[in-house]
């Protein structure tokens, strides 16, 4: 059999063809329960920790999506909390109090010396920096992640005990929530050794100690969480490879010394945790909606399914999006809202987003928007499907041979494969660029890395403008 989708919902099913659905049945496609609004945790404090340097990973990352959804009228849709400063006791539900001590103490010696670069910067210009509020401002990005896990979980326990009739599947999902978050977390973990626990411009892994608090308290005993941010969650691997409970899976760019050059397709899980671990490794840059989605459809959602956890955790980092310069990539924010969508149709249990990524701020918050409109129950914008990027199906055949052991689901027969992608040539078309981005990248967000970026980019309009 192979991989198709509902057309009106977009969940993945294995039968002979695509199912004709008038109205879709789905526990994907049924509305939240009356009344309830979905949660969105932040908290302005986070915006404290900076330093005197030009960095992408500026202290207006998380406000600047805020200050968007407010603009776009989304806040009141939602209930905004500020979450809480994560305690020692739910970081050490992933991480050492080793690593804990190690972060107090550098934050308290950039307060006390804040110009010396050689201390803030402790693996040269450009990586992760400390500040006198990096420690405060990583445990209030840890708190609302956490909140946020904590509360889907209770809110479905709510709508569940309330239902009106056991085979009533549309109130067993919450509303789902979104943290706004920044600094980002998903590197953290990932090397044992003095002085670089803190790697990536993270500090404590968020989602991870999401994930670490509700295994231990026994709120979930299932936890699947999808990292999608273009760089390989190595942290969260790291803390996760051995354990059976938390499928991690992740889609970032691979080869190339692209860092942090971890996430092989053959790092799937070692001990309790074979199996756990699913990695698609992008070997090309540019890659746009077609080749994400088709990873989805083929790959993911089906183990998702499959594994069935109790709580779906999202690392949405958005440096995959189009226009920004860290990632490469081509992905659209009506890429993101298809992608979200078929996330909440593989599985019906409780969802939680949390910001990991994302350096352009323009493309950030309008990818925020769409992910969280998504959550709130739209239907997300079509787009063209293109023709999927050359390294696509190497990819993910390689993502296929080396995980199909461990799920069933992905056990397809070569023709299955060979009229997946014939189908996605045929509908595909060669993507359009125009002049003007070919020769003018965007800079908006690198403005203050490079203050002659937006004279840059005006010049490079005026020789588009010319030819």
């Amino acid at each position: 059999t192979g991989p198709v989708v509902h057309r009106r919902c977009g969940s993945c099913c294995h039968r002979a063809r695509a199912l004709s659905h008038g109205s879709c049945s789905s526990t994907a496609c049924r509305a939240m329960p009356r009344g309830a609004k979905p949660k969105l945790y932040y908290n302005p404090e986070m915006s404290t920790h900076t330093h005197p340097w030009a960095h992408v990973e500026k202290r207006t990352r998380a406000s600047d999506v805020y200050e968007h959804l407010d603009r776009a009228g989304l806040l009141g849709s939602v209930q905004v909390l500020p979450g809480h400063s994560a305690s020692d006791e739910e970081l050490r539900t992933v991480h050492t109090q080793r690593h804990i001590d190690e972060v107090g103490r550098m934050t308290a010696a950039a307060r006390a010396d804040p110009t010396n670069r050689e201390l803030c910067e402790p693996d040269g210009p450009g990586g992760v920096y400390y500040s006198g509020h990096a420690d405060a401002a990583a445990r209030l990005a840890c708190g609302c992640v956490i909140d946020a896990a904590v509360g889907v979980l209770q809110d479905s326990k709510n709508a569940t005990a309330t239902r009106a009739s056991p085979s009533d599947k549309a109130r067993r999902r919450a509303p789902p929530a979104f943290a706004i978050v920044r600094p980002p977390g998903h590197h953290a973990g990932a090397d044992p050794t003095d002085g670089h626990h803190a790697e990536g411009f993270c500090f404590y892994n968020s989602v991870a100690v999401a994930a670490g608090v509700v295994l231990a308290s026994g709120d979930a005993q299932k936890v699947a969480i999808l990292d999608w941010d273009v760089h390989h969650g190595n942290g969260t691997q790291s803390l996760f490879y051995e354990e059976g409970r938390c499928l991690y899976i992740s889609l970032h760019r691979f080869g190339e010394r692209w860092y942090p050059e971890t996430g092989a397709a053959s790092e799937t899980g070692g001990g309790g945790g074979q199996g756990r671990n699913l990695n698609v490794p992008w070997t090309s840059d540019g890659l746009a909606d077609s080749d994400y989605l088709a990873a989805f459809r083929l790959v993911l959602c089906p183990v998702l399914a499959q594994f069935s956890p109790d709580l779906l955790l999202l690392s949405a980092g958005f440096d995959a999006a189009d226009g920004d310069a860290q990632g490469k990539m081509k992905v659209t924010a009506a890429g993101f809202a298809q992608m979200t969508q078929l996330l909440l149709s593989a599985v019906d249990c409780p969802v939680a987003a949390a910001l990991e990524g994302g350096y352009n701020s323009r493309v950030t918050c309008e990818s925020c928007e769409a992910v969280l409109r998504v959550l709130l129950g739209s239907a997300p914008p079509a787009t063209p499907p293109t023709l999927l990027a050359p390294s696509v199906e190497p990819t993910l055949r390689s993502v296929l041979a080396h995980n199909a052991p461990h799920w069933s689901g992905l056990r397809y027969s070569e023709k299955a494969l060979q009229d997946f992608f014939a189908e996605a040539a045929r509908v595909g078309s060669a993507p359009r660029v125009s002049k003007r981005q070919r020769t003018a990248p965007a800079f908006a967000d690198e403005e203050r890395a490079n203050p002659r970026a937006a004279e840059q980019q005006k010049l490079a309009e005026k020789r588009a403008a010319r030819e």
